[in-house]
This record gives C-alpha cells, sequence and structure tokens, in this order.
C-alpha cells in the first residue's frame, strides 16, 4: 500500500506539472482528503481509495506551493548591481541566492552564464533582472527554464559578472582546499579529479564529456548516487571492520547495524563539500534512508525503502520526479533488485566466490542499462549496447580507485602521490575507452510515453512470464498493444496528408515539413549570432527525433543568416540527408562554407535552386518562385528562396526574410502568390509585410516565426496591425510554441503546443 501510495505522490506531481491548478483549491482539497480519511476506516477499498487520492492531491499541491515565488517590484527591473551566492553551478547556468539589492533578499534567480563560478562564491553582477519565460515550447523536449520555474526560480538576471569571491563559509573553506590540494598536486588529468571528488566539471574539455557519453559511462562524471554510494560504502567497510573487532559486536551480528550509523554523517558532509547540488541532495537522501533502514534492521524491505527514499526527496523537490538523474537513479536500483531476486537461485548455486562476484556485477550492470535504456533514449538520443564492457573497465578504475584515492589525497596534507596515482589511473582509464569508443548507436528515434510503457511492460511480463497471469496479460494484452502502436507510426509515417511544424526555435526559423508518402523535409534550422548555443543539436534534433525522423529527404536553406542556418550542420552530421537545397548566392560566410563542406565531406548532393524549380509527385509539390536569376548582393535577406507549397486545392507560401522591394516585384511578376497559410517575411518586420503582398496572397492563416524583444522591432506593430486590419488570423512560435498545421488535400487545420 505504501509503494501504491508514492506512486499516487508521483502521479499528483506530474499532473500538477504539466495541467496547472491553483495551489490554494488544491490545499483544502487535501485537508478535505486528510478530514475524511478515517470516516471512511471502516470500508477497507474505500478507505484505501481515498488515501491513494490524498497523496496525489499532496503532491499536486506541493509542486503547486513551489512555484509560488516572491514578486520583483517594478523600480527593481532597471539596471542595477546584483550580488548573491551561488547555489548551483553547470557550464551554462547558474543559480543564485541574492542578498542585494535588499528588496530581492533572498529571492533564488537563475543566471545564464558561462563564467566560471563555483557553488558557495559571491558573485556580483550588473545587469536587469526579468521573468523566466520557458523557451523552445515544442512537444517532446523540456525547457530548463520550465524546469526552473517549477523548482519556484521565476526569474533571471542577465548582466555582467563584476566581481566573484571565496565566501567565508567554512564548507566553502574546506572545498576551496580540497580545490587547491588537487590543482597543486600536479596529478595529471586533475580536471576529471575535481569533478569525481567536488563536483567541479568547468575544466572538463566536451570531446573528453563526449567520450563519457558515447561509452556510456557519463554518470561517474556527475556527482551522483554512485560517488555517493562509493563515499558510504569506503567508511561503512572501515567502520564495520572495527566493529568487528569487538567480540560482542561480532557475535552478536550487530556490527552491520551500528557501522550504518557511524556512516549516516559521511555522506552529508560529503554532499555539502560536493557542492550540494539538487541531484547530490537526492542521492544522499536516498543513501542515509538505506543506512538507517540498515540501523533499524529493515534491510529486507527493499521496495518499502526505496519508495520512502522518494517520497522524502519528492516532498522536499517535487519537481526531480520529471528531471533525468531521479528517473535514471531509481529505475536503475530497481531492475537491479528485481532481476537480482529473479536470478539468485542460478547465483547460488555457483560454487566460486570469484565468480558469484563476478557474475553478480555483469549482471547488476546488465539490469541497470535494461532498466534505464528508455530514458537514455528519451534524453540523450542514443545508447550504446557496449556500454556493460565499459562500465565493467570505468567503475572499478575510476568510480572506486580513482575516487577512492583522490578522496583520501585531497583530505591529507601530504596526499600529493595519492592524486597522482589516481590522476594515472584515470589517464590508463581513458586510454581504454578511446581504444574501444564503438558501437554508440546514435541519433537513435525517441520513445513517447505511450512506448515507454509498453517497453517496462513487457520487460516486466517477461522477467515473470513464469506466471501463468503475467504470461496471459503478455501474450493477450501486451503484444497486441505493441501491434497497434506499430501500426499507428507506420500509418503517421507513410500519411496521405501534408503537415508543416513551425518549430518554435526563438528569433529564428526552422520547418519540418511531413510530406504525402513519407517524405521529409527540412527548411532552415534556427540558430544565435555570435552564439555558441547549438541550434541543431539542443533544438531541431530531439523535435526530429520525436517525430521519428531519421533520414530526411531535402535539408533547405532560404539564406546564410545566422538565424536561419545555425542548426543545420549539426543536422547534416547526424542524420542521413539526401540533397541540400540553396539559393544560387555563395556568399563567404563562415556557416554558409561549413554547411557546404559537411554537405561535400558526406557526399550529400548541393542543388541550386531558382524559379521554377522544386519538387513534385503527384499529391504535393514545392516550386520555387524566387530568385529567377542572381539575386541582388547588397541585402542578405533578399537573396532567399521564396517558395510554394502545394497539397491538393491547399497551398502554403514560405517567403523567408524577404524584403518589400522583392515582395512588390514578385506582386508586379504575375507569379500565383494566393494561398491558404503564409508565413510572416522576415519575422513580421515592418520592412516587409506590405499591404499589396499581403492582399494579393490573401491568407487565412498567418505564421510568425520568432521572439519578441531579442531584435528592436521584430515582429513590428505596424506589420501586424495590417494582418489584423485584413482579418488573417497570425499565430506565433514565441507565445505558442511549436504550430503546427495539417492539410487534407481540400481543408486546413492547424494546433500549437505552447500551453501544453
Amino acid at each position: 500500500m505504501f509503494v501504491a501510495a508514492v506512486l499516487a505522490l508521483c502521479c499528483g506531481i506530474a499532473l500538477e506539472a504539466f495541467w496547472r491548478a491553483p495551489a490554494a483549491p488544491l490545499f483544502f482539497a487535501t485537508l478535505a482528503a486528510a478530514a475524511a480519511i478515517p470516516i471512511f476506516t471502516r470500508w477497507g477499498k474505500a478507505c484505501a481509495l481515498l488515501t491513494l487520492a490524498g497523496f496525489m492531491l499532496i503532491g499536486a499541491a506541493r509542486l503547486a506551493f513551489m512555484e509560488i515565488g516572491q514578486a520583483v517590484p517594478d523600480d527593481a527591473r532597471a539596471d542595477t548591481i546584483f550580488e548573491g551566492l551561488v547555489m548551483e553551478s553547470s557550464p551554462r547556468v547558474k543559480v543564485l541566492s541574492l542578498s542585494r539589492p535588499a528588496a530581492l533578499k533572498g529571492m533564488r534567480v537563475a543566471f545564464p552564464s558561462g563564467a566560471d563560478l563555483d557553488v558557495s562564491q559571491t558573485v556580483r553582477v550588473f545587469g536587469r533582472i526579468r521573468p523566466l519565460v520557458p523557451s523552445f515550447k515544442n512537444p517532446g523536449s523540456i525547457s530548463w527554464k520550465w524546469l526552473k520555474k517549477l523548482e519556484g526560480v521565476g526569474y533571471e538576471v542577465r548582466g555582467q559578472v563584476l566581481s566573484a569571491a571565496p565566501s567565508d563559509d567554512p564548507i566553502a573553506a574546506m572545498r576551496h582546499y580540497f580545490k587547491h590540494n588537487i590543482e597543486s598536486a600536479g596529478a595529471p588529468r586533475a580536471d576529471i579529479l575535481k569533478a569525481l571528488t567536488i563536483g567541479d566539471r568547468a575544466a572538463i574539455p566536451q570531446e573528453t564529456n563526449d567520450l563519457f557519453l558515447h561509452t556510456g559511462t557519463s554518470h561517474i562524471l556527475a556527482i551522483s548516487g554512485f560517488n555517493v554510494s562509493v563515499i558510504s560504502g569506503f567508511f561503512f567497510f572501515i567502520a564495520r571492520a572495527a566493529f568487528r573487532r569487538v567480540r560482542r559486536f561480532r557475535l552478536s551480528g550487530q556490527d552491520r547495524q551500528y557501522a550504518a550509523l557511524v556512516t549516516l554523517p559521511f555522506p552529508f558532509v560529503f554532499m555539502l563539500v560536493a557542492g550540494a547540488g539538487v541531484s547530490l541532495i537526492r542521492a544522499t537522501i536516498m543513501i542515509m534512508i538505506f543506512m538507517l533502514a540498515l540501523f533499524l534492521q529493515r534491510k529486507t524491505h527493499f521496495y518499502n525503502t526505496l519508495a520512502l527514499a522518494a517520497a522524502v526527496i519528492l516532498l522536499i523537490y517535487p519537481h526531480s520526479l520529471l528531471t533525468p538523474s531521479f528517473q535514471l537513479t531509481f529505475m536503475s536500483l530497481l531492475f537491479i533488485v528485481i532481476c537480482t531476486e529473479r536470478l539468485s537461485p542460478v547465483l547460488a548455486r555457483m560454487k566460486s566466490g570469484i565468480l558469484r562476484w563476478s557474475s553478480s556485477t555483469v549482471l547488476a550492470t546488465a539490469a541497470a542499462t535494461l532498466g534505464t535504456a528508455p530514458i537514455v533514449l528519451y534524453y540523450f538520443y542514443g545508447i550504446n549496447p557496449l556500454s556493460l564492457l565499459h562500465n565493467l573497465i570505468t567503475v572499478p578504475l575510476m568510480g572506486v580507485a580513482a575516487t577512492g584515492l583522490s578522496i583520501v589525497g585531497m583530505t591529507h596534507p601530504w596526499g600529493r602521490p595519492l592524486l597522482i596515482l589516481a590522476g594515472y589511473i584515470t589517464q590508463v582509464n581513458l586510454a581504454l575507452l578511446h581504444a574501444l569508443d564503438f558501437g554508440y548507436l546514435y541519433p537513435l528515434v525517441r520513445p513517447r510515453f505511450s512506448e515507454i510503457v509498453l517497453y517496462y511492460g513487457l520487460v516486466m511480463a517477461l522477467l515473470y512470464v513464469d506466471r501463468k497471469q503475467v504470461a496471459a496479460l503478455l501474450f493477450c494484452v501486451l503484444i497486441p498493444l505493441c501491434a497497434v502502436q506499430v501500426y499507428a507510426d507506420y500509418r503517421e509515417r507513410f500519411n496521405t496528408g501534408l503537415c508543416i511544424h513551425f518549430i518554435d526555435v526563438g528569433q529564428g526559423d526552422a520547418a519540418l515539413i511531413e510530406a504525402p508518402g513519407g517524405m521529409r523535409i527540412l527548411i532552415d534550422g534556427g540558430g544565435f549570432p555570435g552564439s555558441d548555443f547549438d541550434m541543431g543539436r539542443q533544438v531541431i534534433t530531439p523535435f526530429l527525433l520525436y517525430r521519428k525522423v531519421l533520414t530526411i529527404d531535402y535539408v533547405i536553406n532560404t539564406h546564410p543568416h545566422a538565424d536561419h542556418i545555425g542548426g543545420l550542420s549539426y543536422v547534416l552530421r547526424h542524420f542521413k540527408v539526401s540533397h541540400l537545397v540553396t539559393a544560387g548566392f555563395f556568399p563567404q560566410e563562415r556557416q554558409f562554407l561549413e554547411l557546404v563542406g559537411i554537405a561535400r565531406a558526406r557526399g550529400v548532393p548541393r542543388l541550386i535552386w531558382r524559379k521554377g524549380d522544386g519538387i513534385k509527385t503527384r499529391a504535393f509539390s514545392i516550386d520555387a518562385l524566387y530568385p529567377a536569376g542572381t539575386p541582388p548582393f547588397d541585402n542578405l535577406n533578399d537573396t532567399s528562396l521564396v517558395f510554394k507549397v502545394r497539397h491538393g486545392e491547399t497551398t502554403f507560401l514560405l517567403p523567408g526574410d524577404i524584403t518589400t522591394g522583392v515582395e512588390e516585384q514578385l506582386v508586379l511578376s504575375g507569379v500565383p502568390l494566393k494561398s491558404d497559410v503564409l508565413k510572416l517575411p522576415h519575422h513580421g518586420s515592418a520592412l516587409s509585410n506590405s499591404f499589396a503582398f499581403i492582399y494579393a496572397v490573401r491568407p487565412k492563416l498567418g505564421v510568425l516565426s520568432g521572439a519578441a524583444g531579442v531584435i528592436k522591432n521584430l515582429p513590428s506593430p505596424e506589420a501586424l496591425l495590417r494582418y489584423k486590419a485584413l482579418s488573417i488570423p497570425v499565430l506565433r512560435t514565441d507565445t505558442q510554441g511549436l504550430i503546427e498545421v495539417r492539410s487534407d488535400g481540400s481543408e486546413i487545420t492547424w494546433k500549437t503546443y505552447g500551453n501544453r
């Protein structure tokens, strides 16, 4: 019953995360459910259902109260100096607890910055505070801003770091001491040793991160449950060895109990030293609950203990349920225990202790891989079937040996030899991973929620197939459901209709056309000028894999501005692309030359489209309307490809970033501009979207791809008024997220994903 109650708690958190309900009604509903439970104690089933409903309401209410944060007064929104303590630090985003200005004291804010700021540092930033508005609202992906809002971080500070100073907190001083010891020891790969011990990953090169990702060993670098387990296990076995030397404890069997009690402070101290990030706090809570269970001799009730750990974590950090670290931790533990229980008779028959230990290690790694596979695919879009081999090498070398030596070495004044030894062990481990860096499958399609549920249902049914009820469920329900899912995916892949997805890429353009018969066309890839943010990797790829797109027939770049071409290089590197299409203008833009070079290296034919070119099938066509010859050189926007998409009797006009001069040229040329859907030229600029052009197109629907406030006057209020004057509804990716427009050949329909 307790496990079911915790599952109900999880359901309540998930429902509140995706379908918001006000905190006050949830609070009173929770109180009403709690008051009603004693009344229904005589009716067992009714009481059980009411209890589950109460836990569900508790989960929803807890998350709702997390989202209630301090409001920023209007007079505090001007440029000013902010001062705060770094609470969380990642390569791109920090979380600060503000101490200045006084009106915002105690508020937690996000600070997007690549600056090398460590946890517990006090920083001063000159900038401006603004609401944290979730971006990239596309199905199949989760915005970090959305997660931060669930965490109660409702604002972000944008600005420049003026100064950063270490905190006078004793824990911060201890952390600084450990960091100095590692850096001054002269050990090889000190960057990785810092990650293993104090959670500082800032200095690790991207290629090293990619190596661990490709080999399925990234969890070693993340301070999480594994690291806390190593620390706890290290001190547990030392304490147990000491207690076993006392005859009374050894004979009574209490050595394990009291060793667990003595071990409790160590994971807590390690959590503080390693930065006390949310994932580390979760892992520490879980380890401490397991140690308490061991002390109270409740170790055999694993599922209740695991559920208790989850409940404590979720009541403190309810948003954790939606993070990959929480999901991976609990699913790996659950599958390790289930698989061990099912195969324990086989392990028990092994006479050799070494063989039994080796088999248990392989089984645990394989079970964790099996249990986390769909979660890994969903968040990381790839998997390595050989990660079992890589982990069998990396876990003992880096996870145990290098981590243990580094912890002892960094705490001891004469620990330099241990740190150097840990560095050499790490180097050996990296050399082995480089030699075995193969087998990584990327990209792979992202499973949807229904498919993940089916996967776990099938795996659990196969593990317990020897039970008649489970076998009946497998053959009568699960296998038919899988067949239905496969058929539904096939129908969607090879549909007879047309669907255009206008992807939310912020200030930029990107659209995926799913044409009849399974043809897939990507038009532009978004991007941020002057930024190292990879739009292709972070936004375009997750959406393509959510739509189960691995092969793209045409990648079209309308013109080589950074907000249109930025994400295409990554797509060309990692997806199977049949054709690259550009206009007939050949600028010396870095990203354009890079894109063409990647296409040449991967053997992707490049097509140059001009007026009259395009794609024609029996039910679908794309016709280029502009440029007719060599486009003008004075404005890169006016080199944009303009084309018309036709499916049956419905049409779509995609004009790129053309300005009024080209609009006038198109209107006077007499080309058929009339269309049902118009993507607003140049993100709704006043220098485009002329009355004459809009009237010539006369669309039933306008689609605006862009982000307000990024570039001045984009979109332009004057341009939007022109559409309003002609009674043309305009959908916007910045406010409504991804816009999906479908055509059955005679009618168009649309829906948006911004509020989902």
